[in-house]
């Protein structure tokens, strides 16, 4: 089969609650500059873009709310994306079939990479080549996830047990277990399930009606041909992510396992992992492992105390330890 051009799709969905107070919903985690002077959003435009040389197209969903944000980090890399907008988010299952219907009426056999916007991975010309692979299997009717091999046993991740070694059938999806579970589960050889999907427009679109036909009968006819906001359609969308609609369901699930560093950066504890030093630089004595995030002109100070998180933000200031990082959003829950 000759292979279609590439379509990576880049969600901007998700509160990054974990991440307060830096983190919130006017400027949630995707566009902040977490490990460096780009935010997570524009790393992930970054990585991608050079699959689309061939013909292909960026698309971005995102809500109405952040389409300022979208657009003005979009303008600062130079880059051009069909940029989808929700009305409200529905989860990952209508987000993935707006954008699986906007290819689907410019390229039946296009390849769909639906990919996060907030995902530290370094290796981008290595995470690109997945992706190629995993597009190649794609062109073939699958529906390939990235799986990554976990580095320890966390409860924060989905995980997925495949049939057999390299690029292979999934044999099945587990939700997020305890710590005691991910450590079997490890041994077992699962991976973490990094949730990317990739896929051709009429792979995802037969798949989807067979078994979310509601979400894709309800999206198909609210999707701009130039992009912009959905239309009321995409509001009676079920709510569902398209790991639960689709890929725990569907026969066509494969596995392609990723020898490359990932996070997700989903607490603060992750993003002190990856960053090179203790974030902003502040006073010290008698502390260790200590990360800190403070805008210019504040000074954070720190004195016998170690493996604390402190986040300044003009009207909010966070101190936690590391170890509690992933508590956080219980935090916010009860503010």
């Amino acid at each position: 089969m000759t292979s279609g051009r590439n379509y990576p799709v880049i969600l901007c969905g998700g509160a990054g609650t974990r991440l307060w107070p830096a983190s919130r919903p006017d400027r949630p985690k995707p566009f902040l500059d977490l490990t460096g002077s780009l935010s997570l959003f524009q790393l992930a435009v970054r990585r991608v873009l050079p699959l689309v040389e061939d013909g292909g197209r960026l698309l971005v969903v995102g809500g109405e709310g952040h389409a300022p944000l979208i657009a003005e980090q979009l303008a600062a890399l130079g880059a051009e994306a069909t940029v989808l907008l929700e009305p409200e988010g529905r989860d990952s299952g209508p987000a993935v079939a707006a954008a699986a219907a906007w290819v689907e009426a410019q390229d039946r056999d296009g390849r769909v990479m639906i990919l996060a916007s907030d995902h530290h991975i370094p290796d981008e010309a290595g995470y690109r080549q997945a992706l190629l692979t995993a597009a190649d299997a794609a062109d073939d009717g699958r529906i390939v996830t990235l799986g990554v091999a976990p580095t320890q046993p966390s409860s924060a991740y989905g995980y997925i047990r495949a049939e057999g070694q390299g690029l292979s059938p999934v044999a099945t999806f587990i939700e997020k277990p305890d710590t005691v579970q991910a450590q079997q589960l490890i041994m077992e050889g699962c991976l973490w399930n990094s949730g990317a999907f990739i896929a051709t427009a009429r792979t995802l679109k037969a798949e989807i009606l067979d078994h979310a036909p509601d979400i894709w009968r309800a999206v198909e006819g609210a999707v701009p041909a130039e992009g912009g906001p959905l239309g009321d359609g995409f509001l009676s969308a079920p709510r569902l992510s398209f790991d639960y609609a689709v890929m725990e369901k569907t026969a066509q699930a494969s596995v392609l396992p990723l020898s490359l560093a990932w996070s997700d950066l989903g607490a603060w504890d992750a993003v002190a992992a990856v960053s090179q030093g203790e974030g902003t630089p502040h006073l010290a004595h008698d502390s260790a492992g200590c990360w800190v995030r403070a805008p210019d002109g504040v000074t954070v100070a720190t004195l016998g105390v170690s493996g604390l998180a402190v986040i300044v933000e003009p009207d909010a200031v966070l101190v936690c330890d590391l170890s509690r990082a992933q508590d956080v959003k219980r935090l916010i829950q009860r503010s």
